[in-house]
């Protein structure tokens, strides 16, 4: 088997856009969001993967509890192709550097740059030194992102404008706490627990909501602390101040080094999912079509994964 893949993989007969939509429903896990991201139908994207499969005789794919997975051949390929397009596009770099030199304009959510987006980006930044990153405040839910912004990454969803929005994930809120605040008190083995503490408020995640789904009452008898953001009602509650509800994106760095921790397994979704603002494709300067690949790469593989 292994020397037929051998013959049939030659540059003549190099399938690059069945390659293409493996790596994209490889990345993603679902034929939808992939056809999505490439601009067809998830038909397509399945008879391409189909074609490639049969052209290198292996299975690349298998579907279990309805979910799409990766066989052992299919996440060695993954990784090589992803290698390849890599290195495709570090050619392409260098085949016009006046391409990838210039301004990059990012825009996020104070919250999200404070706690995960500001390392990536000073990451990518490290990689190519040329390029002048500018990082400016989007609010939460804001619906009208300026032109002269070149990627968004919002909470709640933007209006297009003639740009294109992509939905990144939704992720789950949990409650988190500093260690020194329970320490000596019962253990928290049940979320009404929480009504003997103070509880920390923000602009976006609701305790309202949070109890709603517990099926519990929301105690009436503490005084709440209202604070403008997360990424301040984090603040509070590392320094022991009281609970905060957060997503995994925002508290993993405190919860590996033990600033803070994780009450309980029960999580709710957040209001709204993440997304994703840029310009279509045709009309992306290099540099900003290599940072989207890039923060879609960190987002997929970095930190939902984890």
């Amino acid at each position: 088997m292994l020397t037929g893949i051998l013959i049939l993989l030659n540059k003549r007969t190099l399938p690059l856009s069945g390659l293409r939509a493996f790596e994209c429903a490889g990345r993603h896990l679902h034929l939808g969001r992939a056809g999505e991201e490439l601009g067809v139908t998830h038909g397509a994207i399945s008879h391409q993967v189909r074609a490639l499969e049969a052209q290198l005789g292996v299975k690349l794919f298998i579907r279990a509890n309805s979910r799409l997975h990766l066989t052992d051949a299919g996440q060695r390929l993954l990784t090589a192709v992803g290698e390849g397009f890599e290195k495709i596009l570090e050619g392409a770099q260098h085949l016009d550097p006046g391409s990838m030199s210039g301004s990059l304009t990012i825009a996020c959510t104070q919250t999200a740059g404070i706690s995960w987006i500001a390392r990536h980006i000073c990451d990518f930044q490290a990689q190519y030194p040329q390029i002048a990153i500018y990082t400016v405040e989007v609010k939460p839910q804001q619906r009208d992102i300026p032109r002269e912004i070149d990627i968004a990454i919002c909470y709640g969803m933007p209006q297009a404008n003639e740009r294109r929005v992509e939905e990144l994930w939704k992720p789950d809120i949990f409650p988190v706490c500093s260690p020194r605040l329970i320490h000596g008190e019962a253990v928290v083995l049940r979320p009404d627990h929480l009504t003997r503490f103070p509880l920390i408020h923000d602009g976006q995640n609701s305790w309202d909501r949070w109890f709603d789904a517990m099926q519990i009452s929301e105690p009436d008898n503490v005084s709440p602390m209202h604070f403008f953001n997360t990424a301040i009602s984090l603040v509070a509650a590392r320094q022991g101040y009281g609970i905060a509800l957060c997503n995994h994106f925002e508290v993993k760095e405190d919860l590996r080094e033990g600033r803070l921790v994780k009450l309980f397994n029960q999580t709710i979704p957040e209001s709204h999912s993440y997304y994703l603002l840029a310009d279509r494709e045709e009309n992306q300067p290099l540099r900003v079509q290599i940072f989207e690949a890039w923060i879609k790469d960190v987002i997929m593989n970095k930190l939902i994964s984890s």
